[in-house]
C-alpha cells in the first residue's frame, strides 16, 4: 500500500499543468485500468523487433501489460501445482506438508462443492482438470492485481469475455456431444411447449444461452475493476486535501478496501467456476 501511494504521488506531481489534479486523477484512473504495450526491457524489444507488424494484418500481437499477467498467472499454476501432483502420485495415502494439504483442501473444495453438483459422479474426473484449472487461474490474475506494481488481467473485458467464450463453448460443445445435434438445440425450448410455439421460443432460448456467458464477463469484470476505483479515489483524497487527517483517513480506507479485495478474488473465482460448471453440466441433458 504504501508503494502504491508513493508511485500514486508521483505521477501527481509529474503533472506540471495549471489544471493539475484534474488531469493527474484522469491520468491514474486510465493508467491503472487499461491496457497498454510494454515498451521497456527485454519484452520491449521483443515488441519492436519481433511484434512490430500486425498478423495477418489485423491482429495486434505485442506483449501487453495484461498478457503479461496472464503470463505470470498461468507461470504460477504450473510451478505450485505441477510438484503437488508428483506429491499426490507418490504419496498416495496423503503428505504431512502443510502446503500441500493447504491446496488440497482447495481442490477438494472444487471438487465436492462446484463440480460433483452439477455433474453425474462418472463425469466429474473429467470435468476437474478444466474447472480446477479456470478457478486457480482467475484467482492468481485476481491477487497479481493487489501486488504494487502489477495489474488485474480480470479487469479487462477482453480476458473475462476469453474466458466466458470457453464456458460457452463448453456448454454447447458437451451439449451436442452428450444429446446430438439435433436433440440439442431442440433440448433447449422446455419440454410440454406446445409445437406452434417452437419458432418462437427457440430464439429466445437461443438468446438466453448467449446471455449466460456475457453476464459472467460483466460480473467479473465489474468487480475486479470496482474495487481498484475505490483505491484509487481514496489515494487522491490525500493529494486533493493534503490534510494529515485525511490522508491518515484515507490510507485506512485504501487498507480496508484491499483487505475486501482479497477476500472478494476468491468469491469471484468461486461464482465464476461454479456458474460455469451450472450452465456447462445442465447442457449434458435437455430441459
Amino acid at each position: 500500500m504504501i508503494i502504491k501511494l508513493m508511485q500514486f504521488m508521483n505521477l501527481f506531481f509529474c503533472s506540471s499543468s495549471g489544471n493539475a489534479q484534474k488531469e493527474s486523477m484522469y491520468d491514474i484512473v486510465i493508467h491503472h485500468l487499461t491496457d497498454h504495450v510494454i515498451n521497456f526491457g527485454f519484452i520491449g524489444t521483443i515488441n519492436e523487433r519481433l511484434f512490430c507488424s500486425k498478423f495477418f494484418g489485423i491482429f495486434d500481437m505485442r506483449i501487453t501489460k495484461w498478457v503479461l499477467m496472464m503470463w505470470l498467472a498461468s507461470f504460477l499454476c504450473i510451478i505450485v501445482f505441477v510438484p503437488i501432483a508428483r506429491v499426490f502420485k507418490r504419496e498416495k495415502y496423503g503428505s504431512k506438508s502443510i502446503w500441500v494439504n493447504l491446496w488440497e483442501v482447495i481442490i477438494c473444495f472444487i471438487r465436492d462443492e462446484i463440480v460433483e453438483p452439477n455433474f453425474d459422479h462418472h463425469y466429474v474426473k473429467k470435468a476437474m482438470p478444466y474447472f480446477c484449472t479456470l478457478f486457480f487461474f482467475i484467482l492468481f490474475c485476481n491477487l497479481l492485481g493487489l501486488v504494487p506494481g502489477m495489474s488485474t488481467a480480470t479487469g479487462n473485458l477482453g480476458v473475462t469475455a476469453g474466458l466466458a467464450s470457453l464456458t460457452l463453448l463448453g456448454m454447447v460443445g458437451v451439449g451436442i456431444v452428450k444429446q446430438g445435434l439435433l436433440k440439442y438445440w431442440i433440448g433447449l425450448v422446455p419440454t410440454g411447449v406446445p409445437i406452434y410455439l417452437y419458432p418462437l421460443m427457440l430464439p429466445i432460448e437461443i438468446i438466453g444461452l448467449v446471455i449466460k456467458p456475457f453476464a459472467l464477463t460483466i460480473r467479473l469484470f465489474a468487480n475486479m475493476t470496482a474495487g481498484h476505483v475505490v483505491v484509487i479515489i481514496f489515494l487522491y483524497l490525500v493529494i486533493m486535501f493534503q490534510s494529515y487527517a485525511v490522508g491518515a483517513g484515507s490510507v485506512v480506507g485504501a487498507l480496508m478496501i484491499d483487505f475486501l479485495e482479497l477476500l472478494v478474488s476468491f468469491i469471484q473465482a468461486y461464482i465464476f467456476t461454479v456458474l460455469s460448471a451450472m450452465f456447462i453440466g445442465s447442457s449434458i441433458h435437455s430441459h
